[in-house]
Formats: C-alpha cells, structure tokens, sequence
C-alpha cells in the first residue's frame, strides 16, 4: 500500500504544473483583429463641358472587429487608403485614367461630409486614415458603417469621352491597429496589420455639347426697292467634349433647310404683315448656304472641350425689300448633332 501511495503522488507533480502554465496564457492572450469591405464609387456618367462640378458620390465602408481573448479590449484601429493603380504618386487629388488611352480625370475622396482627406498613416502629402475606437467584451465582435464621399474636380470639360477608373485593389489600402485590455484605447494603430478593403472608383464621360449664339442683327435698312444687299455676322460659340465630332445646322422659323428665312414684323406697326427676305451662309463670299441638312448644308468641326466660334453670314436680299418702316425679327434654332 505504501508503494502504491508513493507512485500515484508521483504521477500527480507533472500534471499539475501542466496545468499552472498553461491557465496565465490562456487568460493574457488577446486576438483582436479587423476585416473591411468598400462598395464601388461610382460618379455614373458625367457631362463635365459646362465647366461646372457634378453630384458628389458616396461609397460604403462596412468593418467588423473580434475579439477572441477572454478579456475586454480596447481598440484603436485606422483604415488606410492610397493612390491607386491608376494614380501613383498622385494623392490629393487622386486620378482615374481612361481605360483606352492616358488621359485623365481628377478626384477627390473625404472622410463622410467633412472636408478631411481620406488618407493614411506615414504619409505627408494625406496624413489621415479613417479612424475609430471601440471597447470589445471578451469573444465578440462590433461591426460598424462609415461613409466615403467622392468629388469630381470642376473644370475639366477637356476630359475625352470614356470609361475611367482607379483601382484601390492590394498595396493601396490598409487595415492597422492596437488594443490594450481594459477602457483605455491605445493612442496610435501601429500594432499590427490586419487586411485590407479592395474597392473601385469610376466615371463615364458622356459625349455632350453646350452652345451658345449671339444675335445677328442687320441694323437700320431702307425699306425701298434698289436698296442693296445689307450684310451682317454673328457668332455661335460651341464647346463639345473632346475628339467629339459635331454637325451644327441652323433653321429659320419658317422650316427652311437651306437658311432661306424671312424677318417678320414686331408689331409696333398695326396691320403690318411685311417681311425681310434673308439668307444664312457659311463662307464669307455668300455662296455657301447655311441649312439643317446634316452632312449637306451644315458645319461639321471637332469639340476640344473649350468653346469653339463659328460665323455665321448674314444677308438682306436688298432687291427683294419694299417693306413699311417697322421692326422685324426672326427666331433661328441652332440644332448640334454628335
């Protein structure tokens, strides 16, 4: 009996202190870590000749955070963001870059409506990632919502037609944090890494175009036969989208296709119903008429995306006119086709 006492006590040594090293750790040990996903931001399609800024965008970030330690932890954590594929080196404003060519289209991305640039640690040009704190009890989780806003930059009306995209895919995001156990989180995130949340910023440049015509005014003329012809010009300013080809056609108010029109009275003189025959070229020498013929009277030129001024020559058929002294006037719509 006394053999059998001794071994047993024996056997029990080993096994106990198997146990004291094993409990410490299990109980010290945290493993917080955080994963995130970006929705696309995506601008749609823009017209941008105007020169004016289009609508703000938002994405979504959605994160999650776990805790898997057996005690409460505080956290600090930051998200990332970069340049992108397609903008390296270029932070604020970030570039999107047309998908067939090299050109680009500049954008901003803000931390929800403030005005902070969304950034990352370690970097002078954007210095501020996403960053937020939360207290997680022992084995479970928070997630939360953030919002991205995205800016297109005005005046960039020279921007070629097309599909442009910037990629935050790999190196261009990050997720970084710290955590201390108990209330009190860490003042930086430079613990460890934890992923990152690829996302997709896009834009489609429509073609479009935006004009604009000053007023062809043939002044005071004799209103007598064998007066000559009266002429004038106006200018039609169009500013189209680059490598944008347009088509510009004019027509009187009477349906003319050959810009053959007629100056009606204003009615200053009552029982007036005089016209002024005129005539709407292309060329300064007047043999060109100016229609609504497309490919056959009108003017075909290629937008730059700046605006673009075209003559238009006028002329009161002289020979034609035996009118009563009034005001006359005619309303022409200039019609662009692209």
């Amino acid at each position: 009996m006394s053999f059998l006492s001794r071994t047993l006590q024996a056997l029990r040594l080993p096994l106990f202190c198997a146990l004291l090293w094993w409990l410490p750790v299990g109980s010290a040990q945290a493993a917080v870590s955080c994963t995130a996903s970006m929705s696309a931001l995506n601008f749609g399609t823009v017209e941008l000749v105007d020169g004016s800024t289009p609508p703000s965008v938002n994405a979504t970030l959605t994160y999650t955070c776990n805790n898997t330690g057996n005690s409460t932890e505080s956290l600090r954590v930051c998200f990332n963001i970069g340049d992108g594929d397609q903008s390296l080196g270029s932070f604020d404003p970030r570039l999107m870059k047309l998908t067939t060519g090299n050109n680009t289209l500049k954008f901003r991305l803000f931390q929800g409506t403030s005005g902070t640039v969304w950034g990352s640690n370690g970097n002078a040009a954007v210095p501020n990632p996403f960053t937020d704190t939360m207290s997680i009890a022992r084995r479970s989780s928070i997630t939360r919502t953030t919002t991205m806003r995205g800016e297109l930059l005005a005046l960039q009306g020279t921007a070629p037609p097309g599909q442009y995209t910037d990629n935050f895919g790999g190196i261009h995001t990050s997720i970084t944090l710290s955590s201390n156990q108990g209330s009190t989180a860490p003042s930086t995130c430079n613990g460890s890494s934890s992923g990152n949340f690829p996302f997709v910023v896009n834009a489609t440049v429509a073609k479009s175009c935006l004009v604009t015509a000053d007023p062809l005014n043939f002044g005071s003329i004799d209103g007598l036969p064998g007066m000559g012809n009266r002429d004038q010009t106006s200018t039609i300013n169009v500013t189209c989208a680059a490598s944008t080809v347009y088509k510009v056609g004019l027509s009187p108010s009477n349906g003319s296709t050959v810009g053959a029109g007629v100056l009606a009275p204003t009615g200053g003189v009552p029982g007036n119903t005089d016209t002024v025959p005129y005539r709407l070229y292309r060329d300064a020498n007047r043999s060109l008429p100016w229609g609504n013929v497309v490919d056959t009277n009108t003017v075909t030129a290629t937008g730059n995306g700046t605006a673009q001024a075209l003559t238009v020559y006028g002329r009161v058929l002289g020979s034609s006119v035996n009118v009563r002294p009034d005001s006359y006037l005619d309303t022409v719509t200039v019609t662009v086709t692209y």
